[in-house]
């Protein structure tokens, strides 16, 4: 499960205690700490913690949680949070109807998300 992702001008970082801190670029919320302003070292992201894994995106970031279920904050032009909108958010929000997730990945502008079985 990766504990690091790099985005395009972002980093989040997986604890062991199952939080994410996140540092870089964030003017558009990628940094997932509820601002907008640019961060040179790590912050704590705002939601749940109990966290497996990480990706980021190049405006967006993602996260597993421990029940399954996928959590994204920062842009959302095409709809990458999953949130059935194209609003972006400065901090996390679940995925609607995705549960059974097992690994997560993001590309430029897309998330991806495989079930833990068929």
């Amino acid at each position: 499960m990766p504990l690091i992702a790099a985005g395009s001008k972002h980093f989040v970082g997986l604890r062991s205690d199952g939080t994410v801190w996140a540092w870089g670029d964030n003017a558009e919320g990628q940094l997932g700490d509820g601002t907008r302003i640019q961060r040179r070292t790590p912050v704590p992201v705002l939601g749940p913690g109990g966290l497996l894994a990480v990706a980021a995106g190049e405006k967006f970031s993602m996260a597993l949680h421990a029940d399954g279920t996928v959590w994204t904050w920062g842009s959302n032009e095409v709809g990458q949070l999953g949130d059935g909108t194209t609003t972006g958010s400065t901090a996390p929000v679940q995925v609607v109807g995705l549960s059974e997730v097992a690994a997560i990945a993001a590309g430029g502008l897309h998330a991806e998300a495989r079930k833990t079985s068929a």
